[in-house]
């Protein structure tokens, strides 16, 4: 999961130039692209929060007051909890089709992991298994009628 956000920040600035580029009718498969993109962020979010709980759970055994972390809310604590908590809106149909959060997204993902932070070790072994995953994302998306413009049945 750790490689999910270096391919969406690789992926998505593609998906989101095509999506200005191309003509209003034609921006269908475009969007139903960064709908699957965007979904995939759900189980980097999950990643992250184990990470996070891993880190409490070793404070707590190593005698560290827990009071002590709920003082210092500044700037990272809020980056940090905007990238856990919006990808969970990618649940709700109405924002899949939503190009704008799609945007937040990549900022927030390119502020919290600068391109000199980026793990690339055994990239091309991550990088099919990203793309399986992707791809069984769209098919269940697909097979759901959940992507934002696919036909639903009256």
């Amino acid at each position: 999961m750790e490689f999910n956000p270096i391919a969406y920040c690789c992926t998505v600035p593609f998906l989101l130039i095509g999506y200005m580029l191309v003509k209003q009718d034609q921006r269908h498969f475009i969007c139903n692209l960064l709908a699957v993109s965007n979904l995939l962020l759900i189980g980097y979010s999950f990643f992250v929060m184990r990470q996070l709980l891993a880190l409490y759970q070793l404070g707590e055994r190593m005698g560290l007051p827990a009071s002590a972390a709920y003082k210092n809310f500044d700037i990272v604590t809020i980056r940090l909890f905007l990238t856990v908590l919006l990808p969970f809106f990618f649940l709700l149909p109405k924002f899949r089709k939503q190009v704008w959060i799609s945007w937040v997204m990549l900022f927030l993902l390119f502020w919290n992991n600068p391109l000199h932070t980026w793990n690339l070790s055994g990239v091309f072994t991550k990088v099919p298994v990203y793309l399986s995953l992707f791809f069984s994302g769209y098919a269940l998306l697909w097979l759901l009628n959940q992507l934002p413009y696919q036909s639903r049945p009256q």
